[in-house]
């Protein structure tokens, strides 16, 4: 049992290894979507709690979305973030730093820049910006099934209208929010290479 979990165990960092070695991107894989499950939460309680405004049947339909299925989906939300934010970290660590980043930071100095801009990449592309996405569309999705007789469209319709847009999530905002974030921390980076030089023509 443990020599099978050990082999496992090798394997998976080669994998990884040879995925930093590559410079891939989890943002340019399936793996984006895992981000999302976070909304899953947004969209399931906010149309089953905006029901309850519009009928008095709202609260019966509560009940079907288990708690546990919702604190699951965020869980894997924040699995993904860390778990992103520590292999974008390990790629920097194995590529190793440019000239320009070796004159002027130290490695763990240079670290933690990246993996801050990584997890607030994350946090606003991920997390922010897709929770205010998904509870906006549920919300007037909701009311625009507040007339339908149906009551499986009533309950799910605007659960199923906030689901439809997840796909879309990554083309909406990670090129921007990335292009962003990258300006931001250029120029810290460019603020501490100048404080940097400060420093040495003093030291002159």
């Amino acid at each position: 049992m443990s020599a099978t979990v050990e082999t496992v165990t090798k394997e998976a960092a080669q994998e990884v290894n040879q995925l930093a070695d590559q410079d891939v991107d989890t943002v340019d894989t399936n793996a984006r979507y895992f981000a999302y499950g976070a909304r899953l939460r947004t969209a399931l309680r906010a149309s089953t709690r905006y029901i309850a405004y519009t009928s008095d049947i709202g609260e019966a339909f509560r009940p079907v979305v288990p708690p546990a299925v919702v604190t699951a989906a965020y869980g894997v939300s924040w699995a993904y973030l860390a778990g992103d934010v520590g292999y974008e970290t390990y790629k920097a660590k194995r590529q190793g730093p440019s000239a320009v980043e070796a004159a002027n930071f130290s490695e763990p100095t240079r670290l933690s820049i990246l993996a801050t801009q990584r997890a607030v990449f994350q946090s606003v592309a991920s997390m922010g910006l897709p929770a205010i996405t998904i509870h906006t569309v549920v919300k007037q999705a909701t009311k625009a099934f507040v007339n339908v007789k149906n009551l499986l469209k009533l309950a799910w319709g605007p659960t199923f209208t906030g689901l439809a847009i997840v796909p879309f999530l990554p083309y909406m905002y990670d090129h921007p929010v990335e292009h962003a974030t990258e300006r931001i921390f250029d120029w810290v980076r460019e603020q501490m290479i100048k404080e940097n030089e400060r420093k040495a023509n003093k030291e002159l």
